[in-house]
């Protein structure tokens, strides 16, 4: 329910306007004049004020520009007279006002309203995750708030008191697709640790030749050749007391995985052409977008491994199934990208909001981050629209179970009145379950979701 200050000097149409609005579950307050307004409106700001643009004594049009001055961020629609519409929808667009073509039935005039509504709910939005106080997980980079994100922080908050006498934490294996903030969440994690003022050391294990990688994490003594004239001490110690990170552990070949199961092991390390070995205090996170389980049964991946780095397995959720991450992260990297170029955050029109919502984002969160800054380099002005965003409006429609139809058994008789979709996907997860005799699993890979997604459905439902 809104609150909303009508503004109308002719009685008939005033009253039918606010019958109508009111029916939708408004508080309507009325006006008939424009100073009548302004008295309503320092009673108490109201979500949106409509307003006609023939008014006696101050026009609607003076009433609005008046409002601007204090009330910048209110909503506002005027009724603008077909006389005037070329002349004002200009100035209108300019000042970020909505407009409708007087005179309006009182079913447009409702729909108008709902629109506006709806659009500063997602700007209201956009500042709340803007201004709102951030938590120790939120200031090491962990941004949104759909229910895997706020998983996530609750399970980092978990593991940053969970430590070994030595001061270790146990080793934590990160999964989900390319591009959903592996490693940022790796570093998050180090951040909220009491470990966050020791090293943090990035291993990206398709970036060096194998035999470079070795000497690279285990160090050398000095020896007679071009590279090695001096001693030098490996990665892992280099970590010591902090964290040292795999990324894209699924790539590192077998012979460098049965030394790192060693060192894992023996929490000791032996720098190449030394005898001494050194012990080491240090936590070892791992992360990959490759199916591990797979790797081991096809013995690309040694299983000893594997269950050594599967102590603590956090799976990241794609981007595509957390919804109410997307314009916070958007949001973000506004900010960052702006700082970056030295200019201040522009806003997101409507259209690109409707955009960043529809995308399906294959790239997860690094095509977010991406298409951001791509639209500011192109568009330094103070407003992104969704042709700035360049991007195709496809949230994916199709089963990703090929041969998957949708039967008369779905159809909706709208004959009966409004049906509210949460019933329609209700129906949809029951159908799922029976099919699948209660297989979460199976039925989530039916509904082309994620296990968290789906089980988050379940819990929003009371389907459990």
């Amino acid at each position: 329910m809104a609150d909303i200050v009508l503004v109308e000097h002719e009685a008939v149409t005033r009253q039918n306007f606010a019958k109508t609005l009111e029916r939708d579950d408004h508080q309507v307050r009325v006006a008939e004049s424009a100073e009548d307004a302004l008295a309503l409106v320092a009673q108490g700001l109201p979500d949106l004020l409509i307003a006609e643009q023939q008014l006696p004594g101050m026009s609607g049009d003076e009433l609005l520009a008046t409002l601007r001055t204090t009330y910048a961020a209110m909503a506002t629609i005027l009724l603008v007279t077909h006389d005037r519409f070329e002349q004002t929808v200009g100035s209108l667009r300019s000042s970020g006002a909505e407009y409708l073509r007087s005179p309006a039935t009182p079913a447009e005039l409702l729909l108008a309203a709902q629109d506006c509504l709806q659009r500063e709910a997602l700007r209201r939005q956009l500042h709340y995750y803007r201004d709102g106080d951030l938590s120790s997980s939120d200031a090491a980079g962990i941004v949104g708030n759909s229910p895997s994100t706020q998983r996530l922080r609750s399970v980092i908050s978990r593991l940053a008191s969970l430590e070994k006498k030595d001061g270790v934490g146990p080793t934590i294996l990160l999964t989900g697709e390319t591009g959903t903030g592996k490693g940022l969440t790796a570093r998050a994690i180090h951040k909220t640790s009491a470990r966050r003022d020791a090293p943090f050391i990035e291993v990206r294990c398709t970036a060096m030749p194998d035999s470079r990688l070795e000497a690279e994490l285990m160090g050398y003594e000095r020896r007679d050749s071009p590279e090695a004239r001096s001693a030098k001490a490996g990665l892992f110690e280099a970590a010591e007391g902090g964290t040292i990170f795999f990324d894209e552990i699924g790539r590192m070949k077998t012979i460098l995985q049965s030394k790192l199961l060693k060192i894992i092991d023996d929490r000791s390390v032996r720098r190449l052409g030394s005898t001494r070995d050194r012990a080491i205090h240090t936590t070892i996170i791992t992360a990959t977008h490759l199916d591990l389980e797979q790797m081991v049964r096809d013995g690309s991946f040694l299983h000893d491994l594997y269950h050594r780095i599967n102590v603590v397995k956090i799976e990241l959720s794609p981007l595509r199934n957390r919804d109410d991450d997307v314009l916070a992260l958007a949001d973000c990297f506004l900010r960052s990208h702006s700082g970056d170029y030295g200019m201040d955050p522009p806003r997101l029109s409507d259209g690109a909001i409707s955009a960043l919502r529809n995308h399906s984002w294959p790239g997860n969160v690094r095509e977010l981050s991406h298409t951001i800054e791509r639209a500011l380099a192109g568009n330094p002005g103070p407003v992104l629209t969704e042709h700035d965003l360049a991007l195709a409006s496809r949230r994916d429609g199709v089963s990703p179970m090929t041969g998957a139809t949708v039967d008369a058994s779905l159809q909706i008789d709208f004959t009966q009145g409004p049906v509210r979709i949460e019933d329609v996907e209700v129906r949809m997860i029951k159908n799922a379950m029976e099919f699948t005799g209660g297989n979460q699993a199976k039925s989530a890979r039916l509904l082309g979701l994620s296990r968290d997604a789906f089980r988050y459905r379940l819990e929003k439902h009371g389907l459990r």
